[in-house]
């Protein structure tokens, strides 16, 4: 690691934030020599105390562990004056001075969209989360969330499936996998894409670490698409710092009566961009679809045999998941015998499989 590298990391190890740092690199002119002014010049600076101690003695900082740590596994420190770093996150308020990177960062050509939502989903939500991801993914963009339970974690593997490009943000170091049991996860999205937090290794998933966490998921993406969110959520810190970014937010309307809608439903009221399918986003992106021939497209099923009502069965059964026979009568609002007929007809066709106490799954 060069020496302009190890001290950006000493600035963040030391607590210096992107606000101070601006103010010192005026002063200064280099990110080195703010390492060599007294304390007394950092106290007249507006730097607080404990952050001037902590830059004069910089030495003692826990540097050299920070650098063996990322060496040995395989992240990278992108600071936010390399060339690497995303264009659009460096464009917000208080951007982080650095990113560390398991992976790979979407370059400037990658467009970036953020899916979040809540961590408690109902069936719709997964796979309204699934599916959008999976769509957008082969228009080529990048998909950007939280790595959290539910929606978060939906839209990672939804990418995947789809053999696109996802980032995950952490709100902790990444000697931490937080929900610990997204590891697995966590490996994948490093293949495909990169997990990336603006937190030193020893940092643990700390409730306010999620909000700064947050302004990066929607600072580095041109759009954030919220599905099921409650009043007081996550998801609804992310769209209001999308907004004051400049950034769209697009929402999914959920059922009137449903806690998890309360939010989109607001936001909707409150001017987000309504949509129903990835057509919507690409358009009020005013954007061409930029349809990438993948190699999972080419090995999909050839569903134009299917009658509408089979189709219509089978995009209400995403992969991974398994949906009761009550909630398809009520989901689809297919009658009865008709409903039947068509699963037994995809079960068949070997599309779907039924499970114990007619649960179905995508095969």
């Amino acid at each position: 690691m060069d020496d302009t590298k190890k001290f950006w990391l000493c600035a963040v190890l030391a607590g210096l934030g992107y606000n101070g740092t601006k103010k010192l690199l005026e002063i200064c002119g280099d990110i080195k020599d703010i390492f060599n002014l007294s304390v007394k010049e950092l106290r007249e600076a507006g730097i607080p105390s404990k952050t001037a101690e902590n830059i004069v003695k910089w030495e003692k900082l826990p540097l050299e562990e920070e650098i063996k740590f990322c060496e040995e596994n395989g992240i990278s420190i992108v600071s936010i004056d390399d060339p690497s770093y995303p264009r659009l996150l460096k464009e917000i308020h208080s951007p982080p001075l650095l990113l560390y990177v398991k992976g790979t960062l979407p370059s400037d050509s990658d467009i970036c969209l953020a899916i979040v939502g809540t961590r408690n989903p109902s069936i719709y939500g997964i796979r309204m989360a699934e599916k959008f991801a999976e769509q957008l993914s082969i228009y080529g963009f990048t998909i950007v969330s939280g790595m959290a339970r539910g929606i978060d974690t939906a839209a990672h593997r939804g990418t995947l499936k789809a053999g696109g490009k996802t980032v995950a943000v952490l709100g902790c170091g990444l000697r931490y996998c937080y929900p610990a049991e997204n590891l697995s996860l966590s490996k994948e999205i490093a293949k495909k894409g990169a997990v990336i937090t603006e937190f030193p290794s020893y940092i643990m998933p700390l409730a306010e670490n999620f909000p700064r966490r947050n302004r990066i998921v929607s600072g580095m993406s041109r759009g954030v698409l919220v599905i099921e969110a409650g009043q007081k959520s996550g998801a609804l810190i992310t769209a209001n710092l999308a907004l004051e970014q400049g950034r769209d937010v697009f929402a999914i309307p959920g059922r009137a009566d449903d806690l998890t809608s309360k939010g989109t439903n607001q936001l909707l009221k409150e001017g987000a961009t309504l949509v129903e399918n990835a057509d919507d986003i690409m358009e009020a992106l005013n954007l061409e679809i930029r349809r990438e021939v993948k190699k999972a497209e080419k090995e999909r099923v050839d569903l134009s045999n299917l009658s509408e009502i089979e189709k219509v069965i089978l995009d209400r059964v995403p992969s991974g998941t398994n949906v009761s026979i009550e909630e398809l009568l009520i989901d689809t609002g297919i009658e009865q015998h008709l409903l039947f007929q068509s699963i037994l007809s995809l079960i068949t066709k070997g599309l779907i499989i039924e499970l114990p106490g007619k649960f179905y799954t995508r095969k």
